[in-house]
């Protein structure tokens, strides 16, 4: 009966010993009581930012191009592009002018695009070409004469100006035009204001 009970005692602790074994791991197991393993990060390098979107870029501004003259001087040639001298075609071309009306066997008129209607008149001569053109309120010569002045500052800007008609407060007369010895500034007064100012051929033959 000893014996037997001997017996019984081992098997049981043989039973515990084995329930108390650590249970088993797949892959490399890490010996019991060592420390466990750490993972590493692999840096590669700094972060590569995202694309700028296409939407974010700015985008340029269309330019824009105008058909009136960029400065507003009636110089000793013309106005912007147009020219004295130019043919019904070249003038046509520079886009500042509306249409010529239909042609009356005299000087054909046109109207500068950018003055206020029926202002701004320009007269193609058959023999000349733009043989004149006038000013309108806003626009200036190089040594700024302009309409609305007083007679007495457009005598001070012009002081050679001589009167075919009248005198310089009420009346009509002509000033050289320098850098253009062919062509003349025609400035009509009336009660002591310039209210016309014109380029034109000292010889057109579209008006007196």
């Amino acid at each position: 009966m000893r014996a037997t009970s001997m017996v019984g005692t081992l098997t049981c602790l043989l039973l515990a010993a084995a329930c108390s074994s650590p249970a088993h791991q797949d892959g490399n197991a890490a010996p019991a009581g060592s420390p466990a393993p750490t993972t590493s990060t692999v840096t590669t390098g700094s972060p590569i930012p995202p694309p700028i979107s296409p939407s974010s870029t700015p985008s340029a501004r269309p330019s824009s191009t105008a058909t009136r003259p960029t400065s507003l001087v009636l110089g000793p040639n013309g106005i912007g592009s147009l020219k004295l001298g130019m043919t019904r075609q070249q003038a046509t071309g520079t886009g500042l002018l509306r249409a010529f009306a239909s042609d009356t066997g005299g000087c054909t008129p046109a109207y500068l695009r950018a003055a206020p209607s029926e202002e701004g008149t320009v007269l193609l001569s058959s023999t000349l070409g733009i043989a004149t053109i006038d000013a309108y309120a806003g626009i200036k010569t190089p040594e700024g004469a302009r309409i609305g002045m007083s007679s007495a500052e457009m005598l001070r800007i012009y002081p050679a100006w001589t009167a075919a008609d009248g005198d310089a407060t009420n009346g009509r007369g002509f000033a050289k035009t320098p850098g253009n010895s062919k062509a003349v500034y025609r400035i009509e007064t009336i009660k002591g204001k310039v209210v016309q100012l014109t380029l034109q051929y000292a010889n057109q033959d579209c008006y007196e």
